[in-house]
Order: structure tokens, then sequence, then C-alpha cells
């Protein structure tokens, strides 16, 4: 004989067993976003001064563009070496073909627009960073994501790292080892898998990326192209470079 319960239990029982089902429900299915509400903001990894791999690689990188040595750029097309460069957008003027040809084994990536402090108040990093991207984009077919600070500074600003993220900079890079004019010296004692070289477009240039070659070499390393241990993690439609090609071992001396 089933037993009837009194109106009010009813009422418990049936509210209670509404609560389990939509907590079940909310469990397995949880809701989606609000469509009003606003998206999180894109964010940053912490800067990075070497890759952090055991493959036995370093990469070469070289900043601003001021000088364009022919020499250079045929000792890289002839060995075929993955070159990432760090542009600053007033350099480039009417030597877009040259930069082109440079890194036809690695990318062009942003480095600023006039080559400012971003440390500065004055500065406006909107468009030392933002119009860099958008007129590599536009004007050259280059689609950065990695973004180096001109003199190495301000690289973990919030300020910056807002603002570079906003339009679309994935990825701050510094570097560990610096080839100068002749002179070669390293964060720690020596170079380690991942290290990134700093160059610039000098008049010794070709001189420079020899040596660095050689040290990355004596570290039992071999140059890599960036791009490939930081890649783009939303890239155009539209082809970034010219495709790679696999060289002739690297030149030892």
């Amino acid at each position: 004989m089933s037993r009837i319960l009194p109106r009010g239990r009813h009422l418990f029982v049936g509210l209670a067993l509404i609560g389990v089902a939509v907590l079940l429900t909310a469990t397995h299915f949880p809701a989606s976003a609000s469509a009003n509400e606003a998206p999180s903001p894109p964010t940053i990894p912490e800067t990075v001064y070497r890759v952090d791999t055991a493959d036995k690689v370093a990469f070469i990188t070289i900043d601003d563009g001021i000088f364009t040595p022919e020499n250079a750029l045929a000792y890289v097309t002839r060995h075929q070496i993955p070159i990432t460069a760090f542009l600053s957008a007033w350099t480039i003027k009417d030597s877009a073909d040259y930069f082109t040809a440079m890194t036809r084994w690695g990318s062009v990536q942003a480095h600023s627009a006039t080559h400012a402090s971003f440390d500065l108040p004055a500065t406006d990093l909107e468009h030392e960073i933002c119009y860099v991207q958008r007129r590599y984009s536009k004007k050259y077919g280059w689609h950065p994501w990695m973004l180096r600070t001109p003199y190495g500074v301000a690289s973990d600003s919030r300020k910056v790292r807002a603002v570079a993220a906003s339009c679309g900079v994935q990825q701050i890079v510094m570097w560990d080892t610096v080839v100068d004019h002749g002179r070669v010296s390293f964060r720690g004692k020596k170079m380690q898998p991942g290290a990134i070289v700093l160059l610039h477009f000098s008049r010794d240039l070709k001189k420079d990326i020899h040596l660095a070659v050689k040290k990355i070499r004596a570290a039992g390393l071999v140059p890599a192209n960036l791009a490939d241990y930081l890649p783009d993690a939303m890239p155009p439609t539209i082809p970034q470079q010219l495709p790679g090609l696999q060289g002739p071992p690297f030149p030892g001396r």
C-alpha cells in the first residue's frame, strides 16, 4: 500500500529533484559565456631569452636594418642560413626585397617603428608596435608575431605587453648571446642549446654571421629557424615567406 505524502512534502521533494537535475546538467554541460561578456584580453608568455629545448640548435637574430651589405646576403643565400630579422620600420625604405631574401629560411619580425625606447613616458607605444604590425602586413606581406623591444628594455612592462598583445604580438624575444663587430659575449659561461644570438645589420654583418655560425658549431649546435620553435599560433592565410629548402652543411670555417 503506497503512502500518500502531505501536500507540503510533495512540493519539497519536487523542488529537490529539480535541483538535482539542474546540478547534473550544469556539471556535464557547462554554461557557455554570455554573448555580452567581454573576451579575456590576449596575454604574452614570459619574455624569451633562450629557447627551452634539448635540441642541439641555436638561433641567429639580426636587429634594426640600417645597413644592407650584399656580401652578407650572398653568404646567407649560399649556405641557406636561417635568419630572424627584427626590423625597425624606418630603416626598411626601399630594401624590402633584401630583407625578404635574407630571411628566406627564417622570418621577419618586429622591432619598432622609430627605435624609440619603450621605457620613456613620451613614447607612443601604439605607433611603435601596432603601426609596424599593420605596415609590414599591408605593404610587405610580412606578418610578425614576435617583438624585440629596442635596447632590450621594458620587455616585462605591463603596458608594453598589453599594447603588443592587442595588435597580434605573441612572443617578446630577447637574447643570451651577442656577436658584435667580431666580439662574442654570453649571458652565461657558454653557448647552450636554444641560444638566441643577437647581431645587427652593420657593415660587418658578413663577418659577424660567419663568426656566429662558427661559435654555434663549436658548441656542438646548428643554426635553426626560430619560427619553428616559437611558431605563429594564428598564421595568416597567405604565405609569410618563400618556402624553406634543405641546405648544404653550414660552414665550419
